[in-house]
């Protein structure tokens, strides 16, 4: 029911011999980070020119304000060509038909999206100076992730293996995070890369149309959100909190792959969380235990390497049990009811 695109020989040959990352792998968590954190078209084709990355549009025929798909490309040295990539052939979630069914939609979201594609097709400064991307969002909103997240990480244990919908779906939100967090922390792919590398698999479905609709889970796309408006590369408590809820909801994909008899897939995630992760969890500040008169300073019981939390079987840390430093009570866990924007036939070929 998943799949991934393969990588041909010659593509990797020029990655080793340029001593870089293959371009597809970069492109696709620049793409996918920016993607998670963006509730608008618009806001998207910003964040993604915000990384650094060559964007341009695809008309429909004979119009300049209809797009139905982009490329984007890595920008190039000095006297060479940039290499472009559509959407699709970097991951079949990454789309903009499939990418637009998470965002809001409306005529003057359109209207702003068409502008931005524009100001990205010939290379100028994009249109809207004061979008989210610019912001700061509130501490608040760490805490209100953290519950969402290990509401997602409860919730995904009764959702049935062969929702494949759901469980893309899920996957696609965590993998987003992860990569978001790659581009604001590692200068080059490390273990949160390759986390997200590894969960986009799963949110890959060869046949997405025939799978129906993802039911209602809790959102944390705003995650990916939080990670790349970090004000600095400074690891906090607050992240090693919203991490071991990703961690959880990583492995509850693990679980569901386990199960179902896929072992290559669930043996790829299990392998990235115990060798990788586990590493760069014992780097984390240590969060703390906030309780009924209790100050923040006490340490919170969670296990100080991704390792741990995985050979336990990774249960869910409840929520209440660790929060940020500020212990300001969170909102209960937002619903994401999953909408769809059409768009034209034949997207990112």
């Amino acid at each position: 029911m998943h799949a991934t695109r393969g990588y041909d020989r010659a593509e990797k040959a020029t990655a080793v011999r340029d001593e870089r990352e293959m371009h597809r792998s970069s492109l696709a968590r620049k793409v996918r980070a920016s993607a998670s954190a963006s509730a608008t078209e618009d806001e998207f084709v910003r964040r993604t020119r915000a990384t650094g990355l060559l964007v341009r549009p695809r008309y429909a025929k004979n119009t300049t304000d209809v797009i139905v798909g982009y490329s984007v490309a890595e920008r190039p040295k000095p006297g060479q060509r940039p290499i472009w990539f559509g959407g699709g052939t970097l991951a079949s979630d990454l789309k903009l038909g499939a990418l637009r069914e998470n965002w809001m939609d409306s005529p003057q979201l359109a209207t702003a999206a068409a502008a931005e594609w524009n100001a990205a097709a010939r290379n100028r400064r994009t249109v809207s100076k004061t979008g989210p991307e610019n912001g700061t969002p509130p501490e608040q909103m760490w805490v209100e992730y953290t519950r969402n997240a290990t509401a997602l990480a409860d919730q995904l244990r009764s959702i049935p293996r062969d929702d494949h919908a759901t469980w893309a779906k899920a996957a696609r939100d965590v993998s987003g995070a992860f990569a978001a967090w790659s581009h604001r922390l590692e200068t080059t792919p490390g273990p949160l890369a390759a986390t997200a590398a590894e969960l986009s698999r799963t949110a890959q479905l060869r046949a997405p149309r025939q799978h129906g609709k993802p039911v209602a889970l809790p959102s944390i796309a705003g995650t990916a959100m939080l990670f790349m408006a970090a004000s600095s590369k400074d690891r906090t408590a607050a992240q090693t909190v919203l991490m071991v809820q990703l961690i959880n909801t990583a492995f509850a994909v693990y679980e569901m792959h386990q199960q179902s008899g896929r072992t290559r897939e669930a043996q790829r995630i299990r392998a990235v969380v115990e060798q990788q992760l586990a590493p760069f969890t014992a780097t984390m500040p240590k969060p703390v235990l906030v309780g009924a008169g209790q100050g923040p300073a006490t340490e919170a019981a969670v296990p100080p390497r991704s390792v741990d939390i995985a050979r336990r079987g990774m249960a869910p840390i409840r929520p209440g049990s660790v929060v940020p430093e500020t212990p300001t009570p969170a909102a209960p866990a937002k619903i994401l009811h999953p909408s769809r924007r059409d768009s034209a036939p034949g997207l990112d070929r």
